[in-house]
């Protein structure tokens, strides 16, 4: 079958974190625990509209992308594979689809934050058109790396942000 990758406009949450957990395992194996609390809660989008696009295997949901609406800002809160379909380019589709749909919507920047040191994160992102910046001056990305504090995921390695700019 051929993977498709489309917008959702209804909730998957049970689908989304069954993939989400299978995927943590991942980062289990690389910090022999998960940096984060399995049980806490979603951070609030205070008023940010959340998107998702989904990488769907026939009717098997294989992979998502999450994205928040951030002003002038397509911010890329979290991009899942499940173990059993990566290596395929589906993370890359889904990158890519993100990225198209913030430059055909008028975004200046997809940021992001991530692990700078996790082989499948900063350098994948790089790969697609991300680079390294020391901050992204707004409310909601200063609001992103006080979440990240609060959560302790920087006692598991530097975290970075990465923005990829919309093309002249």
């Amino acid at each position: 079958m051929t993977v498709e990758i489309r917008e959702r406009r209804e909730p998957a949450a049970e689908a989304h974190a069954e993939i989400e957990r299978a995927a943590d395992e991942l980062f289990r194996a690389h910090f022999g625990v998960l940096p984060w609390n399995e049980d806490a809660p979603e951070p609030a989008l205070h008023g940010h509209v959340e998107r998702v696009f989904d990488a769907v295997d026939g009717a098997t949901l294989v992979g998502f992308a999450k994205v928040i609406v951030a002003g002038e800002y397509l911010h890329l809160e979290q991009l899942s594979v499940s173990p059993d379909h990566a290596r395929r380019g589906i993370g890359g589709r889904l990158v890519n689809t993100v990225l198209s749909a913030a430059w055909a919507e008028g975004f200046q920047a997809v940021t992001l934050r991530t692990f700078a040191d996790v082989p499948w994160n900063a350098p994948f992102y790089e790969r697609h058109g991300f680079r390294v910046v020391d901050a992204v001056d707004t409310e909601f990305h200063a609001g992103l790396v006080s979440t990240e504090a609060s959560l302790g995921l920087m006692e598991h390695g530097a975290r970075v942000h990465m923005l990829a700019p919309r093309p002249q």
